[in-house]
């Protein structure tokens, strides 16, 4: 019986399809985003020219690679980037996540490290953009701004493929007489 039960199991498991990405990203490949990011330490705002590189897969896995603070403001200089690459993924079509986000803020007495932790986003189609809506990373930071992608980056909910439409067929499990 349990000979049975087990082979079940494995034929079950055998039948069940891999679940289709929620949204499809195009194009997807290099992704380069840039904008004013209005940036928080403690008591301590700043607003940078920010440049966020990386890439972005067709199934929306995001890969920070690169983030570049710059500007007219001297403290730009001062924050950096910790722990690339930074990791995240498109939820759907109007929200993302990058989950490992770290930086440094070099200012002496209230300088230090906010992060790492996740950070949602909030997408635009229209102008391919990613919006910190007073994101907050502990313990002590706050962002806002918007990036604007290059190229223009499109998120769309995924067209179910005729595959996963199919009802999923499952063998039954027999059982002998005896144990």
């Amino acid at each position: 019986m349990i000979r049975n039960i087990i082979a079940g199991a494995v034929m079950a498991l055998a039948f069940v399809g891999v679940t289709s990405a929620e949204v499809t990203v195009a194009p997807a490949g290099a992704f380069s985003a840039s904008g004013k990011l209005a940036m928080k330490k403690g008591a301590i705002p700043v607003s940078c020219h920010t440049t966020f590189n990386g890439h972005v897969s067709e199934q929306g896995a995001i890969r920070v690679t690169e983030v570049i603070f710059g500007g007219i403001n001297p403290l730009c200089k001062s924050i950096k980037a910790l722990a690339l690459p930074w990791q995240g993924q498109v939820e759907h079509p109007g929200r993302l996540t990058v989950d490992d986000m770290q930086v440094k803020v070099r200012v002496p007495l209230l300088g230090g490290i906010c992060g790492p932790g996740p950070v949602t986003l909030v997408w635009g189609n229209t102008d391919g953009s990613a919006t910190f809506d007073a994101v907050t990373l502990g313990p002590d930071c706050a962002m806002d701004g918007t990036m604007i992608t290059s190229p223009q980056v499109d998120i769309r909910r995924a067209k179910p493929s005729a595959s996963s439409s199919q009802a999923v067929r499952q063998p039954a499990v027999t059982h002998s007489g005896g144990s």
